[in-house]
Order: structure tokens, then C-alpha cells, then sequence
């Protein structure tokens, strides 16, 4: 598979917002030099993008060098320009439906065998259907991880960059890098 390379300048250093995987020096980088690049995602184990021209969405591992530096940046850390090359490892589709995904007919039938009771499923039991469950399950989830997504480390104070993502992607093996 192709390689692609990278160059972090100061500029992008100053510009990107810490956390963020999405708006990070290397993500900037990447799409400041392929500017047909869309959906760009940078955390410490993959870089990720979509080709708007091939229709093709790519991934490559993060480099041990700009996984590094990443962490750095998001710790605050002064960053020195550097550069990196990356590898391809997948290329999908990026078109709905082409990623061997298939609908289920919400009207499919099953014949043989004994019907499964659904009981509550259709609201008959008081707990408002099987919606309402879908329902309050994402919003348990969503509080799980507002919850986790507060215990985050915070930079120092003095860091270069004040602006902070409010998204914090990028968690990932974050301690096994501090230096």
C-alpha cells in the first residue's frame, strides 16, 4: 500500500485545539495538504479519513513518533515541527451501504416454530414500548460516559495552547505515554 507523508509546522501547532481528533496539528496537517480529504480522525493507535475523490476511506496506524508528540500537545507540552511518514494498512468504501452492512425488513416473516411472547416490547406491560427501552438505554449510556468523560487529565495550566475540545476523543493509552 501507498505511504503518505506529513509535515507539522508551527503554524499548525498554534492553530489546532488540544483533544480533539478532529481539529489536531496532525489532522490539520493532513487535510491543509490534501485539501479533498474529509472526516479526518487522528488518535493514538489509527489516523482515519475519507478520499472525496475515490470515494475511499483510509486508515493508517499512528506513527510511535506522532503518537508521542500527541501526547505531548495534549499535555501542553511545547511542540518543535517535525515530520512523519504513514503507511496505509485498509481501504474501504465510503459509500453508504457498501461496507456489507443489510437491512432487516421490519415486516419480515417468520414461518414455523412458536411465536415469541413480546410482552412489554409492545407496551402492553406499562413500560411505553420498545422504543422507550432503546430510549433510556442511550441515555444511561450517555451519562456513563459524560460521567467518565470528566475524570479526564487536564494539561497544566501554563499550556501553549488555550483553546480545549469539549469532545475528548482522544483518551487512549494516554498513560502508557507520559514522559
Amino acid at each position: 500500500m501507498p505511504s503518505m507523508n506529513v509535515t507539522i509546522t508551527e503554524e499548525l501547532v498554534e492553530r489546532a485545539v488540544q483533544r480533539d481528533s478532529h481539529h489536531c496539528m496532525i489532522a490539520e496537517a493532513i487535510k491543509e495538504q490534501n485539501p479533498h480529504f474529509a472526516r479526518i480522525l487522528v488518535d493514538l493507535q489509527t489516523i482515519r479519513w475519507t478520499n472525496t475523490t475515490t470515494g475511499k476511506r483510509y486508515i493508517c496506524l499512528t506513527p510511535e513518533e506522532a503518537a508521542a508528540k500527541l501526547v505531548d500537545f495534549d499535555q501542553g507540552r511545547p511542540i518543535v515541527p517535525f515530520a512523519f511518514s504513514m503507511r496505509i494498512v485498509q481501504a474501504t468504501s465510503a459509500k453508504p451501504g457498501k461496507r456489507g452492512r443489510k437491512k432487516l425488513d421490519s415486516q419480515m416473516t417468520i414461518e414455523g416454530g412458536t411465536p415469541i411472547r413480546t410482552g412489554h416490547l409492545k407496551g402492553t406491560a406499562g413500560s411505553g414500548g420498545a422504543e422507550a427501552i432503546k430510549k433510556r438505554e442511550r441515555t444511561e449510556r450517555k451519562s456513563t460516559v459524560a460521567t467518565t468523560a470528566t475524570t479526564d487529565i487536564e494539561p497544566p495550566s501554563e499550556a501553549s495552547n488555550i483553546v480545549r475540545s469539549s469532545k475528548k476523543y482522544r483518551s487512549y493509552g494516554r498513560r502508557l505515554l507520559k514522559g
